[in-house]
């Protein structure tokens, strides 16, 4: 097989390269799949609500961000961040029914 030899543990995993083949074809990330739904509800929140959540969630580059991380890019002290990211998800509970949510969680 052709498995072995494959650099690895350099850099970020994804883009390094340009393969697209049809065989192997990876299943799309979940983010990917969620992002459509969620860009919709996000674009009602405030601009540092959605901010907040798309660093997150991974929406901007697929890789999640912890609270630090998402604070320090957005040059927020840790407990705005928070209360921030607090204040998103009620204004996401109040527009997206429950279902609709456990929908896309369960696939």
């Amino acid at each position: 097989g052709q498995g072995k030899g494959k650099p690895q543990g350099q850099g970020k995993p994804q883009g390094q390269g340009k393969h697209r083949g049809g065989k192997g074809a990876q299943p799309p990330n979940p983010a990917e799949e969620l992002k459509q739904p969620l860009e919709r509800v996000l674009s009602r929140l405030p601009e540092t609500q959605r901010r907040v959540l798309e660093l997150r969630m991974g929406l901007t580059d697929g890789h999640p961000h912890d609270l630090a991380d998402t604070a320090r890019a957005l040059g927020l002290s840790l407990s705005e961040t928070r209360e921030i990211e607090k204040r998103a998800f009620e204004h996401i509970r109040e527009a997206v029914p429950l279902q609709q949510l456990q929908r896309f969680l369960q696939g």
